[in-house]
């Protein structure tokens, strides 16, 4: 398995990890249970955005800015399609 694969199961596995420490916060049966919850996800959220960087350095991660003017064309394409209901 190649480095890139590898780091997107690992960073996939931690978006599934938090879905559900999530889910554990918010059904928390009393206080305690919610704060270990809490520190648990804060845990896996900084292990999340620590690999997510790796994965940037690595250029495996390449995010693209939208420009403006794509940005306010589609903007105005939707309020169209809105008004237009």
């Amino acid at each position: 398995m190649n480095d890139k694969l590898l780091m997107e199961q690992i960073l996939y596995s931690s978006k599934v990890i938090n879905d559900l420490l999530m889910h554990g916060v918010i059904e928390a049966s009393n206080d305690k249970i919610m704060v270990l919850y809490n520190k648990a996800i804060n845990n896996t959220l900084k292990l999340h955005n620590d690999i997510y960087k790796a994965m940037e350095k690595a250029s495996f991660y390449v995010t693209n800015n939208v420009k403006e003017d794509e940005i306010l064309k589609l903007k105005n394409k939707l309020t169209t399609l809105v008004e237009g209901e």
